[in-house]
């Protein structure tokens, strides 16, 4: 147990992003399972005080207004921060839009502490949007000086983010794959029976066009006559270019062929559901994958290194590529129209295929194992051991 002389000596890790849901999500479950270190939260302060609050020893409001892509104010206000950092702290920067503020924060000042970046998806520079694709050849230059003068250590999710950034960034320094941010398995509530018939289909996700969701639209619509239910979980993300509008949010709560729902509480309602939905063009780890595998739904997922590096090891779990609308229709009819794939009793999907995956996310993916791996990294960079490499690694 740690004594009060103790907790005093022990070294801050300062965690860093432009949105306090970032620091909540996940990463309050990572904070709570390292010990030997003291955690600070910098962030803008909004919906998740008590939260912050409870996991972290020390919390600071930056002020930023997060609806910008460049809050000039907001990265003054950083700079501010950072100052007053010690020399002996790790700042670890979640995000690539978060890592690019640090470091515009940074600018013209000697860096003195240890900084990691967790990329946790390229996003929107990344994506295959006309005016994303203009500012990234624009920003190319500017990024490359950025991110090696600023990050001794680079975190990704899959291996193609790894290997895209680390050639657009001519990245010099150390990097690795962590596979996921980790669930908290024992809060979920678990699936205990499976229908064959009126079947719910569910799309959890911030509402940003490259989720997919126009294209969830177009599978409800095509599949109005079907014996299938077709639901939408998420809210509007207005810190992101791309997210809906107010007009397309209302567009979508009008819709007949789904039910709009807003926010839900995974870990107490997603096991009303059985089918889970994603259509997402770009994931670093896709968290609500391994949710619903863990639960126990039936997933179908568009064919990307976010998804298949992540749930390939798994049962219940279907791939369609190119997030072709026609074979996500197809999939869900053979499910509907397989009696056996859906009877519980007697079908390894969902039987002994849903312990399946509970067993091996128990064993590979809780928030007690990425902690793990994390500290390795952050005992590397203090120089306490000389290789981070763990079980991910």
């Amino acid at each position: 147990m740690l004594t009060i002389l103790t907790f005093k000596m022990l070294l801050m890790i300062v965690y860093l992003a432009h949105w306090d849901w970032i620091l909540t999500q996940s990463r309050k479950d990572i904070v709570s399972n390292i010990n030997d270190s003291r955690f600070m939260a910098i962030c803008p302060i909004d919906q998740n005080k008590i939260e912050l609050d409870n996991y972290y020893k020390d919390t600071i409001d930056w002020k930023i207004n997060r609806n910008k892509i460049f809050d000039l104010w907001g990265i003054k206000n950083l700079r501010k921060i950072i100052k007053q950092l010690n020399s002996d702290d790790i700042v670890h920067v979640f995000t690539l839009k978060s890592g690019l503020l640090f470091a515009f924060a940074n600018l013209f000042r000697k860096n003195k502490t240890k900084n990691i970046l967790t990329i946790t998806g390229l996003g929107y520079l990344f994506s295959e949007n006309f005016k994303a694709k203009i500012l990234k050849i624009l920003l190319g230059f500017s990024i490359k000086r950025l991110i090696n003068k600023n990050f001794n250590f680079l975190m990704y999710q899959n291996e193609e983010d790894q290997k895209i950034f680390n050639n657009y960034s001519k990245y010099q320094g150390e990097s690795c794959i962590v596979p996921t941010s980790g669930i908290t398995v024992k809060e979920f509530e678990t699936k205990k029976e499976y229908r064959n018939s009126n079947l719910k289909v569910i799309m959890v996700t911030r509402l940003i066009k490259d989720k997919g969701i126009f294209e969830y639209l177009e599978l409800a619509n095509l599949m109005k006559d079907s014996d299938f239910e077709f639901y939408l979980a998420g809210d509007v993300d207005k810190g992101n270019p791309d997210s809906l509008n107010n007009s397309e949010l209302n567009e979508i709560k009008n819709n007949n062929y789904i039910n709009y729902l807003g926010h839900i509480d995974i870990k107490k309602e997603l096991h009303n559901y059985d089918i889970n939905i994603i259509m997402s063009k770009y994931e670093g780890s896709s968290r609500i994958l391994l949710e619903s595998l863990y639960i126990g739904l039936i997933c179908l997922s568009n064919n990307i290194p976010g998804t298949t590096e992540l749930s390939s090891k798994f049962n219940n779990s279907f791939f369609i590529d190119d997030n072709n609308i026609q074979e996500f229709r197809r999939n869900l009819d053979d499910i509907i129209n397989h009696d056996a794939f859906l009877d519980s009793t007697q079908n390894i999907f969902f039987g002994k295929g849903a312990q399946y995956n509970r067993e091996l996310i128990n064993e590979n993916y809780t928030s007690v194992k990425i902690a793990a791996a994390y500290n390795k990294i952050y005992q590397y960079l203090r120089e306490e051991i000389e290789s981070y490499r763990s079980e991910f690694i």
